[in-house]
Formats: structure tokens, C-alpha cells, sequence
């Protein structure tokens, strides 16, 4: 089609005219369809035609889906994360679906103003997106939101289906993070009262995030940048609740110390590690909290027994300089 969302928009009338009600009957429009003649009232410029050849891709990347996350791999680079809990009981094929919403989200970087070859091993997603048409409710307005999203960032989008056993985004789409939880936010609300304002989530994602700037582990939607310890922390007033790997917590505390980082961490109480000695010379005030599971949430609702939350006694540490 010279004009490329047509179907898109014609998807809500069509289920309305296919109504029973004879020749001569009359046919209620839905606020979808109301919706659409809006768009068909005042159709952008640059949906008016349509190239004859796009080109070659200057971009492409992997995506898959699984029951529990997404992921995506773009030359090397990984994005993934776990569904919520209203995602996780959607259909596989809205899954990969989002999936690619939310790959190009995180790749944004690379992908905006770009024709981007995508790599799908879901047949329903490829023809999907295909047609750019779904007589599925749900899978259509998820449609429409990846259709935003492309026009938001000038991305002309191409399909190419792989087999499964070829897909590299498989793995990421699998990967269990048994790091990605989260301060309860009850919890938060109190350091951030005694401590705050805080400039940034030191690692999170986005389903965790107690601030709208946050780091993440692999890219993920609003992510204002990938791996705490390589972004810039001085000048800012930070937040962290860092993996428990004693070799992660050494390097926070040294970034720290390096930077002269105001920050608030939230550690295992574990005197006789090294990094608690170092932790402590900075530290100007210390938070104790009893040792329970409650004071954490997980993202992870459908793998809630493949792993536990941190029992162990932790203490919120201020660090001012």
C-alpha cells in the first residue's frame, strides 16, 4: 500500500461494519473507530505515499520473547528485562510483540532515523508487522503502540524471520537476574525523606526504578545509561542498592571514594569484608534495618521460587561529601 498504517487504521471500522444488522441497518461506531476517522481527517504529510524502495537496513538487531522476559541483541549490545505482572499472563504472541517495542526503545541510540532490520523467529509478529494489521484487540493496540514509537523516532521498521535455533536474542530472552530487585518503596520514601533529593537510580531497570533517572545492567526502556560503574556519579546526589557480589560492592566502594560521590547505599551488613572497612571511613551516617525478605520486592513475579530475596541484615549507609 502507497499509504503504508492504512490497515492499521482501518482495523476498528472494518469490525464495526461486519456487525449483523442488514443493509438498511444502522451501525454504532466505537471510540476506536472514532479515533481512527480523526486520523483519516487529518492525515500526516509523510503518510501520503509511500517509497517505492526503502534501501538496505542500517541497523539490525535480534529480539525474542519467553514466558518470563524479552530480550534483544544489537552488535553485542543486550537489552532485555522481566515482564510485570499484568504482562506476564499475556499471550506469547503479544509478548514478542512488545518485545520489539521495547528492544527499540532501548536502542534508541541507534535506531532513531534509521531503517532497522529486525530478526523474529514468531511467524505471528512477522506477519503482524508485515501488514501492520492484527484482527486481534489486544495485539492491535499494541500494534499502534509500536506504530508511535516508530513515528516518534523516524524509524522505518523490516521484518526477517529466523529460525528459533538461530536466534541470538534466545539467551537474553531466558536470563535469570537474580540481582534485579528492588528496595520496598515504603522504605525508599524514608531514606529519600532523610536523604533526598536523589538524582538517580545507581542500578535498576525499568520495571524497579525508584527515580526517573536511573543506570540498568543491560539496556532496558528509559535507562539513562547501561552499568553503574561507567557512568559519571560526582555532582550527583546518588541512590544504590548494588548486587550483593562482594567484588561489585569493592568497586562501588572505590568509585566512590575516587569520584568524592554523595551517595546513599543500601549494603549486607558484613564488617569483615574489605569494602565495609573502606565503606565506613567515608560513611557520615548509618540506617540498621532488621534482617527480613520484606524489606525487598522482585520484579520476578513468575520466578519468585527459582530464587530469595536478600534475608540477610542490611544497613543504608550516607555517604557526603
Amino acid at each position: 500500500l502507497a499509504l503504508l498504517p492504512a490497515q492499521l487504521f482501518l482495523r476498528n471500522l472494518y469490525d464495526d461494519i461486519a456487525q449483523p444488522v442488514g443493509w438498511s441497518g444502522r451501525v454504532r461506531l466505537s471510540r476506536g473507530s472514532l479515533r481512527d476517522l480523526d486520523w483519516w481527517a487529518d492525515i500526516p504529510v509523510q503518510h501520503c505515499s509511500a517509497a517505492i524502495h526503502v534501501g538496505p537496513a542500517a541497523v539490525e538487531f535480534s529480539v525474542d520473547a519467553s514466558r518470563h522476559s524479552w530480550g534483544a541483541v544489537l552488535n553485542g549490545h543486550t537489552a532485555r528485562g522481566f515482564w510485570s505482572e499484568e504482562e506476564l499472563g499475556q499471550h506469547i504472541n503479544w509478548k514478542e510483540l512488545r518485545a520489539v517495542r521495547y528492544a527499540l526503545d532501548s536502542f534508541l541510540p541507534w535506531v532513531s532515523q534509521r531503517v532497522v532490520l529486525i530478526r523474529e523467529d514468531n511467524t505471528t509478529t512477522q506477519a503482524i508487522l508485515g501488514r501492520y494489521s492484527s484482527r486481534s484487540a489486544t495485539l492491535h493496540a499494541e500494534l499502534k503502540l509500536l506504530w508511535e514509537l516508530l513515528q516518534l523516532h523516524s524509524i522505518t521498521l523490516q521484518v526477517e524471520r529466523v529460525a528459533s535455533a538461530d536466534n541470538i536474542a534466545d539467551a537474553a530472552s531466558r536470563l535469570i537476574d537474580r540481582d534485579d530487585y528492588s528496595l520496598d518503596p515504603g522504605v525508599f520514601a524514608m531514606l529519600e525523606e532523610r536523604y533526598g533529593p536523589h538524582d538517580v537510580d545507581l542500578f535498576a531497570s525499568h520495571l524497579n526504578a525508584h527515580l526517573p533517572c536511573f543506570f540498568s545492567r543491560f539496556y532496558c526502556p528509559g535507562s539513562s545509561g547501561v552499568d553503574a560503574l561507567l557512568q559519571p556519579w560526582q555532582g550527583l546526589n546518588a541512590y544504590g542498592c548494588p548486587p550483593t557480589d562482594p567484588q561489585v560492592l569493592l568497586a562501588v566502594v572505590q568509585k566512590v571514594r575516587e569520584e568524592q560521590a554523595s551517595v546513599t547505599l543500601v549494603v549486607p551488613y558484613w564488617p569483615a569484608q574489605p569494602w565495609w572497612q573502606q565503606l565506613m571511613e567515608m560513611a557520615v551516617d548509618l540506617v540498621f534495618f532488621p534482617s527480613s525478605t520484606a524489606l525487598f520486592v522482585s520484579v520476578q513475579p513468575g520466578l519468585r521460587a527459582e530464587f530469595n530475596l536478600p534475608w540477610w541484615q542490611v544497613v543504608a549507609v550516607r555517604v557526603q561529601w
